[in-house]
């Protein structure tokens, strides 16, 4: 920020221009180019795992299919009695059998019969099967499961069952799929990618024109080995689908959904729009700021001889733009500043003489104390109990009124009380009767000063005014953290536009300012819900009920 601050206005608005005309157009080239580039990513992904799934049902299927048509050959009689005795049977009448069991398969496979040995015997191809030779693996294999065994080999996938006749096998039918024939299985689902199809020990047995090398499936195997993600590094992806039943992986190879170079080119193109965008915002902030900066520096002279104290400068009104009007504005408010400052001079002396005549005019309290003190003893001399009794009261309401302290404790208010309820004693014999029902524990709270008296008058003056015999009760008492304090009377009670304007929560003076200094305190002190509130009686009378925070000396006292 420091740095921003000691720019020029000129480099300011240029950077201002830079930041909202290239920012926005750098986040939202990148956001599309990010966007453009994952969403041919989801696509490619979608496509690359419906053309795998598709892939993966169809060899599924085929060898489903096959499976059932070994499962014939094995179980038909015709087969087994040809396989257990070569030559008791007519070689047509096995061909016929041959070709009826795998008619609904022909030309997507090849299926042939197998001696106990491995020679061939019998087969629907056309000659490459032949030159399989024997694959005692698979053999074995269909031998010791009973079942149909699968494995790969020189770019064909075979499926072998055994044809039992008694303790053990008597030959094998074996299914035999061709490079041509996977080649035409997978050709509806390679689009733009790559098909692999590999053996339970990840060899290649069939491997699409664009699946990547030979070389490829060794790498792939190891990088599955290592944990790694499948990739021929070049930026192709790989999906891989697994046969529960022959343990054969396919794989579908997904090549880069955008190449380098076309997202070089796109990249290019957003960095020449930038770099027009960055020249055009550079060419618009000078102009603009040739018109703007003769105004503005015009602006900052006049402004830095207000600052040395010269209110008499004016600043040239040549256009009615904003500037103009800023212009116009800055010559009014030095005229104003300058009648407010000679305004401010001469108020400031006539403070100042005020100030003078009221400290000439102040009463020193000790005077006030001892004038007191003569009074209560001239009433002990001349036998005038009463009026000693009310200077001595009158001196401690005195005494702490003008103490420095805003608060006291409640036992030091309520003595406070005492003294003046003693005074309205004298003054109002008979008239009413003070009751204090107070809890110990809320002796050494802390309240604001003269608190309670303003309301004790305020029901002596106006609940009794026209009755004798009357009776303020003060309670008080801890509830948790707060003091309840209430003041109780039995006299006339309050007007009902007074108690509505403190329903209403902004009580007017009236004629009861003690009570509204008192609730315009608290509220000050603690807040707009610490007033003063009036609480419903049964009878004649008024109650009022004060809700404190509780603090002691030496605490802090709340805001």
């Amino acid at each position: 920020m420091k740095r921003l601050s000691g720019l020029s206005f000129r480099n300011k608005l240029l950077l201002a221009f830079l930041l909202i005309g290239v920012v926005p157009l750098l986040i939202f080239t990148v956001l599309m180019l990010n966007i453009f580039r994952v969403t041919l990513a989801g696509n490619a992904r979608d496509a690359a795992e419906a053309e795998l799934t598709g892939a993966a049902r169809a060899i599924d299927t085929l060898l489903a299919g096959g499976a059932q048509v070994l499962d014939a050959l094995s179980d038909d009689e015709l087969v087994r009695a040809e396989l257990s005795d070569p030559g008791a049977e007519p070689p047509q009448s096995v061909y016929d059998a041959l070709y009826t069991l795998s008619s609904e398969l022909r030309g997507q496979a090849d299926f042939a019969l197998y001696s106990a040995e491995g020679e061939l015997l019998f087969t629907t191809g056309t000659g490459s099967a032949g030159s399989l030779g024997t694959h005692w693996g698979l053999l074995n294999a269909a031998a010791a499961s009973g079942d149909t065994a699968y494995a790969g080999s020189e770019g064909y996938m075979l499926a072998a069952r055994a044809v039992t006749e008694g303790a053990g096998p008597v030959g094998y039918a074996v299914m035999s799929l061709s490079p041509a024939q996977l080649e035409e299985l997978f050709s509806a689902y390679v689009g733009m990618g790559g098909i692999l199809l590999l053996d339970p020990y990840w060899d290649c047995v069939y491997r699409s024109a664009n699946a990547g090398d030979e070389a490829l499936a060794p790498k792939l195997r190891e990088q599955l080995l290592n944990g790694e993600p499948l990739s021929d590094g070049t930026g192709g992806s790989f999906y891989v689908s697994e046969s529960a039943e022959t343990g054969f992986f396919l794989l579908y190879r997904q090549p880069e959904p955008v190449a380098d170079w076309v997202m070089r080119l796109l990249y290019l193109v957003a960095a020449l729009t930038i770099v027009i965008c960055v020249a055009l915002c550079a060419l618009v902030s000078m102009m603009l700021s040739r018109q703007l900066f003769e105004p503005v520096r015009e602006l900052n002279a006049a402004m830095g001889a207000v600052e040395e104290g010269n209110l008499d400068t004016r600043i040239d009104v040549r256009s009615t733009d904003e500037l103009g009007q800023l212009a116009g504005r800055f010559n009014r408010m030095t005229e104003r500043l300058g009648a407010h400052l000679e305004e401010s001079v001469r108020r400031r002396q006539e403070l100042s003489d005020a100030q003078i005549r009221m400290m000439q005019a102040q009463l020193n309290p000790h005077f006030l104390y001892n004038t007191l003190d003569t009074v209560k003893w001239m009433g002990k001399i001349n036998r005038v109990p009463e009026v000693a009794t009310v200077a001595a009261d009158l001196a401690d309401i005195l005494r702490s009124s003008i103490s420095g302290d805003e608060f006291v404790t409640l036992g030091e208010e309520l003595t406070t009380l005492d003294r003046y309820v003693e005074i309205q004693s004298i003054r109002f014999p008979g008239k009413f009767r003070l009751v204090k029902d107070i809890d110990a524990a809320a002796l050494d709270v802390l309240v604001p000063k003269l608190m309670l008296q303003p309301l004790v008058e305020n029901a002596i003056l106006h609940g009794f005014r026209d009755r004798s015999g009357g009776e303020i009760r003060i309670s008080a008492y801890r509830a948790e953290e707060d003091l309840i304090l209430t003041v109780r009377d039995n006299g006339c009670g309050v007007p009902e536009e007074v108690l509505a304007q403190y329903r209403d929560g902004a009580p007017r003076p009236g004629g009861h300012f003690g009570l509204h200094n008192v609730d315009a305190i608290l509220r000050i002190r603690y807040g707009p819900d610490r007033g003063v509130r009036f609480v419903p009686v049964q009878g004649e009378g008024a109650c009022i009920r004060i809700t404190l925070p509780v603090f002691r000396k030496g605490e802090e006292p709340p805001c």
